[in-house]
């Protein structure tokens, strides 16, 4: 996905946000160092999140911190996990259980702290649960994804945040259950709240998936150019490729795959104009290179 104007504030205050949480006297510097990438990086036709990459690593370095939102994502998990019965009650009594497992995972990734789009604090997911999940999906593409998997095909997971990652068991079980062999894809660095192969140990979603790799480096979404030779044989030959949250979409809109199906919140108007959603919608989408 292109960059757009509509980005650079929401990538400054993120900037700002995460500077406070580690070190408020850093705010100038931090700043100072995100203005003169975006001067040089904001350019028709830029990819979105290879501009935010290069951003927040130039932020990260700034401010001295590998993982700046260590703690919100420790919050998240925790909340995520005790929601998550109510979330397995409900795609137990559902009458599309793939359907309704979509919809689960889809409900975490409102947590999007400091942009002023999502969720800042974990806690409000627990407040704001049943609004959510009574929403429905906005975009149903899920018969989609159906027909994509048969036993024996295989799922690339792009996993997204920490929280959400709680909510995502249901929908890899629900996979899993189809007889489809679920390959779970997280980063190789900490960056944003973003899931690690440490939350993954901690969640014990290590244990759910069929094989676990890493995108192998710092990057908002996923930089195809820099993943190992196995996650890229992966990507290349999956049946399907599940990438949840907006990120992976920015990152991976422009890209050729066959059969991409992208698990979102629309939580800004240019991720949800790009997708061909309305903003603030619980989004199953697949879509189909030819």
């Amino acid at each position: 996905m292109q960059i757009t104007a509509d980005c650079v504030p929401c990538l400054l205050n993120r900037v700002l946000f995460e500077t406070e949480l580690v070190d408020p006297t850093l705010k100038d510097d931090a700043m100072s160092v995100a203005m003169k990438i975006l001067a040089v990086g904001f350019r028709p036709g830029t990819n979105s999140a290879a501009v935010a990459t290069k951003v927040h690593r130039a932020v990260y370095d700034a401010i001295g911190s590998k993982d700046p939102y260590s703690e919100l994502k420790e919050r998240a998990n925790q909340i995520a996990k005790e929601l998550y019965p109510e979330a397995e009650a409900f795609v137990d009594r559902a009458s599309d259980r793939l359907e309704a497992a979509c919809l689960m995972s889809i409900i975490g990734n409102v947590l999007d702290f400091g942009l002023g789009i999502g969720y800042d604090k974990p806690e409000d997911l627990s407040r704001k649960f049943d609004m959510l999940v009574g929403q429905g999906l906005g975009v149903n593409d899920v018969i989609g994804i159906r027909r994509s998997l048969v036993p024996g095909s295989t799922a690339v997971y792009l996993m997204d945040n920490c929280g959400e990652i709680v909510f995502d068991r249901l929908l890899v079980n629900e996979l899993k259950s189809m007889g489809v062999r679920v390959v779970g894809v997280v980063k190789g660095e900490p960056i944003l709240t973003d899931v690690t192969e440490a939350d993954l140990r901690t969640t014990g979603m290590d244990k759910v998936f069929d094989v676990c790799l890493t995108t192998g480096s710092f990057a908002i979404g996923i930089d195809t150019d820099l993943i190992g030779e196995e996650l890229g044989l992966e990507l290349d030959q999956a049946d399907l490729i599940i990438s949840k949250g907006m990120a992976n979409f920015e990152s991976l809109s422009d890209k050729k795959y066959p059969r991409v199906a992208y698990l979102m919140r629309t939580k800004c108007r240019p991720v949800a104009e790009a997708i061909g959603a309305g903003r603030d919608q619980n989004v199953v989408k697949l879509l189909v290179s030819k």
